[in-house]
């Protein structure tokens, strides 16, 4: 694809999402408020079943609660946006009646789907990770909370390639066949669960563990959570971490791309589009 159409579909994103927002104040001001409404979720739901001293003795570490689950709830926020926006925008324009067009676009439908949303994704998250450093620097000092928030905005960035080729896998799987439900609605639950964003996978099962192992966002989890189990960022394990997250991306997203493809052969050759 040439540059100037690689363009073109960056910026009718960013355009699309800033006259969104220009238009729909409301959207906005849930949108700023949404991050803290996850956190509340997640330690809420922490503080119901355990306390902060059962989950220091369970993780080993003497660590605040609070800090740990902000790098859970980043990750929740980041991996909800790119199934919904990359995997279940295919529902969408089924659903909106304009898939037919899309697909015979000028552009490769998973390019579309990609390009499109990648600006989205880095406002939207730079933003509500940012949102949560004033708290960051309340738990911790303004030392660290910096370098832990800076931390997660290297995590939900890196972590955004592999999800992307994720997220158009399952594009693909819905364009292959006759599926009107909301599927998402139950897998994103399972993945979050899967990867340790509510818990970590060391505590698990092992055959969990194992499917742990294959879900770009149980690494994107633990690259956030570096910062928030220690003390400060040592290189060796995010590098490790950012050099696996690198080759899933290579995996997944040279899938995707041959498999988006032959979903839309397929649907348009059964008419299910």
């Amino acid at each position: 694809m040439k540059m100037g159409k690689i363009r073109t579909l960056l910026k009718s994103g960013i355009l699309l999402d800033l006259y969104f927002l220009k238009n729909n104040k409301s959207n906005l001001i849930a949108m700023l408020i949404w991050p803290y409404l996850m956190l509340g979720l997640v330690v809420g739901m922490g503080f119901l079943f355990g306390s902060p001293s059962a989950f220091k003795r369970n993780i080993g570490l003497d660590i605040n609660p609070i800090a740990y689950f902000v790098a859970s709830t980043v990750v929740m926020m980041a991996s909800i946006s790119v199934m919904w926006e990359v995997g279940g925008n295919v529902l969408f324009l089924r659903w909106l009646g304009i898939l037919p067009y899309v697909i015979v676009a000028p552009h490769r439908m998973s390019i579309t789907l990609v390009l499109s949303y990648v600006p989205r994704y880095l406002f939207f998250m730079f933003i509500q990770v940012v949102e949560f450093l004033p708290l960051l620097v309340l738990l911790e000092g303004v030392t660290a909370g910096v370098i832990k928030t800076l931390i997660m905005l290297l995590a939900v960035t890196v972590g955004m390639l592999p999800l992307l080729g994720f997220s158009a896998l399952f594009a693909s799987l819905l364009l292959m066949v006759k599926e009107e439900s909301n599927i998402l609605n139950w897998l994103n639950p399972i993945v979050l669960i899967f990867s340790g964003a509510l818990y970590p996978t060391s505590l698990m099962p092992y055959w969990m563990w194992l499917v742990s192992r294959v879900l770009p966002t149980t690494y994107t989890v633990e690259l956030a959570r570096i910062i928030a189990l220690i003390g400060s960022p040592q290189l060796a394990p995010i590098t490790f971490l950012i050099g696996i997250l690198m080759g899933l991306a290579v995996v997944y997203n040279i899938l995707s791309y041959m498999l988006i493809g032959a979903g839309e052969k397929r649907a348009m050759k059964r008419g299910i589009i």
